[in-house]
């Protein structure tokens, strides 16, 4: 018979290897980076009118928001949509989270009769509270 060497394991000090894990956390963390450069982008379309007074946006909840292009484009929370569909778009939103804010971002040079048939349809849809988003002139 063969004599065979049995292999001790007390001494073999098995370790967890992390850098996976580490792979893992370093994905994350740019995939957020970048989603979080896509929000700021989603606002950054439209130039804002300037106004003197109002309060600072607040960032405690996640408001709908409602852009309107220079030339009349309507936008909700950066995704283009037509107008006959923004009425029901957002009757369904209000519905489902009528506690969340809707902010209006309609740009520097778009005719108030761009603007006006959206705060109708805000209304129509039961929406109580809208914010009007300007800058801060300073």
């Amino acid at each position: 018979m063969r004599n065979r060497s049995i292999i001790s394991v007390e001494g073999s000090g098995a370790r967890i290897n992390v850098t996976p894990m580490i792979d893992v956390v370093m994905v994350l963390i740019v995939f957020y980076l970048l989603v979080g450069q896509l929000a700021i982008d989603r606002k950054a379309s439209i130039v804002l009118p300037s106004s003197m007074i109002g309060i600072d946006e607040t960032q405690e909840e996640d408001p709908i928001i409602v852009g309107v292009t220079a030339e009349g484009l309507i936008s909700i929370n950066g995704n283009a949509i037509a107008a006959e569909r923004f009425a029901g778009e957002i009757e369904g939103m209000h519905a489902r989270a009528p506690e969340t804010p809707i902010r209006v971002r309609a740009h520097r040079d778009a005719p108030f009769g761009a603007v006006r048939p959206v705060m109708r349809r805000l209304g129509d849809a039961g929406v109580k509270q809208v914010e009007l988003v300007t800058e801060r002139k300073r």
